[in-house]
């Protein structure tokens, strides 16, 4: 805890005793004397059942809460469906890095690089790929999304000016060119 939130609850503790003491007939005629009176009451009407007719009572509670229960669980031709949660496809979740990706964090940048940079990684694995060379700020910004981390590029300190980094490229240039290794491989089997 923090030093200043340590002195804060004497303080707290010390108005308490204060106010308690100041305070106690007021406490006692709006507090303790209704609470008292409400509990006289109930021992009145507590006392004034049979002891019968209170454990009737009790064990109808008891025997509706049981067939309640058995109700719930072998429910007759009704089924509780539970309302599925939507996934979310990978496409979607790429999206909403990139609409995240526009703040001051390297993290979501990072994040879309290392996915385009996987992505790329197969396409060139693939037997029939064309293996065209990208640009050099997109090869640098796919080779920074897999072999680097979004750490690497600490945010600056207030009033300082941030430093470029391989993923401040626009995620555009780099999808353009997978699309267009996609179009060639499906254009050229």
């Amino acid at each position: 805890m923090k030093p200043r939130r340590i002195l804060l609850i004497p303080a707290g503790l010390l108005v308490a005793i204060l106010l308690a003491f100041f305070l106690q007939d007021v406490i006692r005629q709006a507090v303790v004397t209704p609470i008292a009176y409400l509990w006289w009451v109930f021992n009145l009407v507590y006392s004034a059942v049979p002891q019968l007719v209170l454990w009737i009572l009790l064990l109808a509670v008891i025997i509706l809460s049981f067939i309640t229960s058995l109700l719930n669980r072998f429910s007759f031709g009704r089924s509780y469906e539970q309302p599925s949660k939507l996934t979310r496809g990978p496409v979607e979740i790429l999206t909403g890095w990139i609409l995240k990706s526009g703040g001051e964090s390297n993290y979501y940048k990072w994040k879309i690089a290392n996915r385009l940079g996987k992505l790329s990684g197969e396409m060139d694995a693939h037997p029939q790929a064309p293996g065209r060379t990208p640009p050099e700020e997109v090869q640098r910004y796919l080779k920074a999304g897999l072999d680097e981390s979004f750490v690497d590029y600490p945010l600056p300190l207030p009033f300082k000016r941030k430093h470029p980094t391989p993923f401040d490229l626009d995620v555009e240039q780099a999808v353009e060119f997978l699309e267009s290794q996609m179009d060639d491989h499906w254009e050229n089997p």
